[in-house]
């Protein structure tokens, strides 16, 4: 079976208040984040689990994906997205000691009501029409024990991360 890469999420977000670090992958579509968990993440052993992220000048690529095959998911699926190294990834790498939990997360946009009927009629712009944003951090949760931080020029040429890459750079150029 070969294996569906999803990028079309937002991106990622990291949480560090738990004792163990989070990362959570971020969707603004609530159903669409509940249908691919329970149908495949919700079946991935958490020892089978594999996460990379690979640097590459100022920007990392996220991937994670099921090693093997699980016949109890409906698809056997992978993440993949190309980020900018951000404070929020560093500190990830600083502090990641040996396991993390993987979560999904919503996150959207809250537009703050105009109190000034005014300002809306005037097309004015004021601080009080600012986008405030929500965090829902969803309660399931996967442990995730290998997990690595490569550099681009590390990963060997017949590795899955290096033809992933190989192929999106090729679709890209």
């Amino acid at each position: 079976m070969e294996k569906r890469w999803i990028s079309d999420f937002l991106g990622i977000g990291y949480r560090y208040t738990d004792i163990i670090m989070n990362i959570l992958i971020l969707y603004n579509d609530r159903k669409i984040a509940i249908k691919i968990w329970n149908e495949n993440i919700h079946w991935w052993p958490d020892d089978q689990i594999i996460l990379r992220f690979v640097e590459e000048k100022e920007d990392y690529w996220f991937i994670l994906y099921q090693k093997g095959k699980n016949l109890l998911s409906k698809e056997n699926v992978g993440f993949f997205k190309k980020n900018p190294l951000t404070q929020n990834y560093l500190r990830f790498k600083k502090n990641f000691d040996q396991k993390t939990i993987l979560r999904f997360a919503l996150y959207k946009s809250l537009e703050k009501k105009i109190e000034n009927k005014d300002v809306l009629e005037n097309n004015v712009d004021d601080s009080s029409t600012k986008a405030t944003f929500e965090l829902n951090i969803h309660k399931r949760m996967k442990t995730v024990y290998d997990v690595k931080f490569l550099k681009l020029n590390e990963l060997e040429e017949n590795s899955l991360e290096h033809s992933l890459i190989k192929n999106t750079d090729l679709q890209n150029a």
